[in-house]
């Protein structure tokens, strides 16, 4: 079955309950390891997973008006569960069964199979940007270079390094809030960058 977002959006809003299982199937692993990367605990992530979906669910009537799903999805998850963290912090129990999931062996593979997904959609983000953009933003970003010192190694101006970070951020932040409904600072954070 070919995936229509917004077929489905309309289908589930009319007590579809079909449709809401193929919506889903398409979003519940990317929703389970982004609130992973918060948690660390599998059965807590799979428990909010779970009343994410529940949650859209519930107020399947409302989602008609929602203009891109994706983002909603990411928004709600990420409140969902830092308001959970809130909670737990004085929840001994919760806080007990987040600290014993990361003090045992966490799935190194996992997470790096994860991070380097984020790390293949910067590069290939990074690699439509003209060439100089490009150069300016490794220099700066990656390498920690100061806006005078890239000038100075590339023989531009201060202000146009400046232009080209402010033109490399705006085109990363569209990016990624419309692929992941996430903030540029948090996609950095999760990539560890």
């Amino acid at each position: 079955m070919e995936f229509n977002e917004n077929e489905l959006i309309q289908k589930i809003s009319e007590d579809d309950s079909i449709a809401f299982e193929a919506l889903y199937n398409h979003y519940r692993m990317d929703i389970y390891r982004f609130i992973y990367k918060f948690i660390k605990a599998p059965e807590l992530s799979d428990d909010l997973c779970q009343e994410i979906f529940i949650r859209i669910w519930e107020n399947r009537h409302s989602l008609v008006v929602i203009k891109s799903f994706k983002p909603y999805l990411y928004t709600i998850t990420k409140n969902h569960t830092l308001n959970f963290l809130k909670r737990a912090s004085v929840d001994s129990k919760a806080m007990g069964i987040i600290y014993s999931s990361i003090s045992e062996k966490r799935n190194e593979m996992e997470d790096n199979l994860i991070t380097n997904e984020y790390l293949n959609y910067l590069r290939n983000i990074l690699n439509t940007l003209p060439p100089q953009s490009r150069e300016v933003f490794k220099l700066c970003r990656q390498q920690g270079h100061s806006y005078d010192e890239v000038a100075k190694l590339l023989g531009i101006s201060r202000s146009c390094v400046k232009k080209h970070m402010v033109r490399s951020m705006r085109t990363l932040k569209l990016s990624v809030v419309k692929e992941f409904g996430i903030s540029l600072s948090l996609f950095f954070i999760l990539i560890k960058f």
